[in-house]
C-alpha cells in the first residue's frame, strides 16, 4: 500500500517560530515574510487609529495621520535623516533592501486543522525533507519509507507524521486531458501536452473539518508528474515554499529575475536553492525555454504595485512575470494580479503577442482592487504604504484587471476564452480571506479575512465576467472553471470542461442578480 500526506496537512517554511506572529511569516512571501516584519509592526499604530476614526474621517485626515505615524518611535527608527520624498520620510536602505542572509529557512511548520507541529531543520537537512515530501506526493511504497526512515531528520519527521495520523492511503492521480489545463484553484493551473506538464503558481491549501466531504482541495498527489513550474511573483499565494516542497528537487522552476531581495520582492532563486532545489532559473521579460514540446515565455508583469505613478524609491517594485505557455494545438496566457503601473500596461503586451499568433485561453484575474492606499493595512499589502506619496494616500488605485480589462486583454490576444482566476474560488481560500464565498459554505472565515461577501471593487464573483461579456458580444467568451475542473482543448470545437468524482463543485451561484 502506498502512503501520502493527509489532504488536511499544510506545510509552511519559516525562518523562526518563536511567536504566533512568526507562524504567519512564510519565508517565500515578500510582503508577509520576515523581511517585512519591522514595517508591518511600525504601521500597526496607524491601522488601530484608522479603526478608531472610521473610513470617512480617516480619509479627511489622511496626511496628518501619516505624518503622525512617521513620528512614532517605532516608525521613526526605520527612517533616515534625509529630506522628505514626495511628502514622506524616507526609509533606511537596509529596511527597503534587507540583508537576505539574515533570514534562512530553519523551521518546517505542519498544520492540520487546529493542530500544529514545528519541526526544526538544519540547512543540510532540507534536501532530504524535500525528497520525503516529493516521495509522499507520488505515493510512497513501504520500501521507500523504510529507506527514508534511515536518514536523519526524515526518519524523525516520518515518525511524527505517522504517530499523528497525518499519513493516508494514496488514491492515485486524476487523468488530465491532453492538450488541456487542470484548474487547481486561485492561480494554480497545470497545463498538459503530449510530452510535458507545466504547473503555474503552485499554492496547495489543506482540507478542513468544515469542508464538505466530497469537495476537498486538490493536492500534488492528485496531479501526477510535473516537468516544470512557472512563478508569477513572490507573494505567498503565488510563490509558496510549502507547496513547492512537495515537488521533486530536480523539477525545472522558472522564476522572475530579482537583482536584489527587497521589501517587495523575494529572491526566489536563493530561497529555493536553500531548500535544495537544483534547477531554478530566473527568466527576464521576453526570455523563453522549452519543456518537452511546450514553450514557456516570460512576459512583462504590470500591476499590483503601491500606486500607478512614481513611488518614493526608484527601482523598488513588486517584480514579476506574466507567462505565455504554448503546447502543440493549445496555448494559454497567465495574467495573475496584472493590469497597469508606471512601467507599462498589459494592453501593450497583448498587442505584441497578437502580432505573432493568437492565444487560445487567457487565465486572468478580475479583482480590479480599487482601494485608497491609506487602507493598505487592512490587506496583505500593508507594507506597500511606505512607497505611497503623500498626495496619493486617498486617491483610489486600480492596478489589477477587472472583468472589463480581462475581456479587453483577451480580445487583444485573439483569445477565444477568458477564465477568471487569481481570487480564491473555494472554501480553502475563503478561510484565508481570498475571494467572495458562496452560499452553502458552513464555515466562517478566519481572522484576517477582508470580507464575508462580495466586494465588487476588490473581490467580485467570477460570474461577473460573464455578465460583462453579455454586454459585449464581440469579446471572448467567459469560461468559468471551478477548482478541481479541467478543460480539454478541441481545436476550433468548443472545449470540454472535465469534472472528477470527489472534486465536484457543490455550491450554487452568487446570491441575487446584482451587477458589479
Amino acid at each position: 500500500m502506498r502512503l501520502s500526506l493527509h489532504r488536511g496537512v499544510s506545510l509552511a517554511v519559516l525562518a523562526s517560530a518563536r511567536t504566533e506572529a512568526e507562524h504567519h511569516e512564510d519565508l517565500g512571501c515578500s510582503i508577509q515574510g520576515p523581511t517585512a516584519r519591522p514595517v508591518r509592526r511600525a504601521q500597526a499604530a496607524l491601522k488601530q487609529r484608522l479603526a478608531e476614526l472610521g473610513p470617512e474621517r480617516a480619509l479627511r485626515e489622511a496626511k496628518s495621520l501619516v505624518r503622525w505615524l512617521e513620528e512614532t518611535p517605532r516608525y521613526a527608527a526605520l527612517c533616515t535623516e534625509g529630506r522628505r520624498r514626495q511628502g514622506r520620510r524616507p526609509l533606511k536602505p537596509e529596511v527597503l533592501f534587507p540583508d537576505a542572509a539574515r533570514h534562512a529557512p530553519r523551521v518546517l511548520h505542519l498544520r492540520r486543522d487546529e493542530q500544529g507541529l514545528d519541526f526544526p531543520v538544519k540547512a543540510r537537512e532540507w534536501p532530504v525533507l524535500a525528497e520525503l515530501f516529493a516521495t509522499l506526493a507520488r505515493g510512497a511504497t513501504p520500501a521507500e519509507l523504510r529507506a527514508l526512515s534511515a536518514r536523519p531528520a526524515a526518519g524523525e519527521l516520518l515518525a511524527d507524521l505517522s504517530g499523528a495520523g497525518w499519513l493516508e492511503r494514496h488514491e492515485g492521480t486524476v487523468p488530465v486531458p491532453t492538450p488541456g489545463a487542470l484548474f487547481i484553484g486561485h492561480n494554480t493551473v497545470l497545463v498538459t501536452s503530449a510530452q510535458a506538464r507545466v504547473l503555474v503558481d503552485p499554492y496547495f491549501r489543506p482540507a478542513h473539518a468544515l469542508d464538505l466531504p466530497d469537495y476537498p482541495p486538490m493536492q500534488p498527489k492528485d496531479l501526477g508528474p510535473v516537468d516544470a513550474v512557472v512563478i508569477t511573483h513572490s507573494h505567498g499565494d503565488h510563490f509558496h515554499l510549502g507547496s513547492l516542497l512537495q515537488l521533486p528537487r530536480d523539477t525545472r522552476i522558472f522564476v522572475p529575475a530579482v537583482e536584489r531581495e527587497s521589501l517587495f520582492s523575494t529572491d526566489c532563486v536563493l530561497r529555493l536553492t536553500q531548500l535544495g532545489y537544483t534547477r531554478v532559473e530566473p527568466l527576464r521579460w521576453g526570455e523563453e525555454r522549452r519543456v518537452g514540446d511546450i514553450t514557456v515565455r516570460a512576459l512583462p508583469f504590470h500591476g499590483e504595485q503601491p500606486t500607478d505613478g512614481e513611488g518614493l524609491y526608484p527601482g523598488l517594485f513588486n517584480e514579476g512575470n506574466t507567462w505565455l505557455v504554448r503546447a502543440p494545438g493549445f496555448s494559454a496566457a497567465f495574467f495573475a494580479d496584472a493590469g497597469h503601473d508606471v512601467r507599462g500596461d498589459m494592453e501593450t503586451v497583448c498587442r505584441g503577442l497578437r502580432e505573432e499568433a493568437p492565444v487560445d485561453v487567457l487565465f486572468c484575474g478580475v479583482r480590479g482592487f480599487r482601494l485608497e492606499p491609506l487602507f493598505f493595512g487592512y490587506t496583505t499589502l500593508d507594507a506597500y504604504l511606505v512607497d505611497v506619496p503623500l498626495e496619493l494616500l486617498t486617491r483610489p488605485q486600480r492596478l489589477m484587471a477587472g472583468p472589463e480589462e480581462a475581456l479587453r486583454y483577451g480580445e487583444l490576444l485573439g483569445a477565444r476564452y477568458v477564465v477568471p482566476c487569481a481570487d480564491g474560488g473555494a472554501p480553502w481560500y475563503w478561510r484565508e480571506g481570498m475571494g467572495p464565498r458562496y452560499p452553502g459554505y458552513p464555515g466562517e472565515p478566519v481572522s484576517g479575512a477582508s470580507t464575508r461577501d462580495e466586494n465588487p471593487d476588490a473581490d467580485p464573483y467570477p460570474e461577473r465576467l460573464a455578465q460583462v461579456r453579455a454586454r459585449d458580444k464581440g469579446a471572448p467568451r467567459a469560461l468559468l472553471m471551478r477548482p478541481g475542473e479541467a478543460v480539454a482543448w478541441r481545436g476550433r470545437k468548443a472545449p470540454e470542461v472535465v469534472q472528477y468524482s470527489g472534486f465536484r463543485w457543490p455550491f450554487g451561484g452568487p446570491p441575487g442578480a446584482r451587477s458589479p
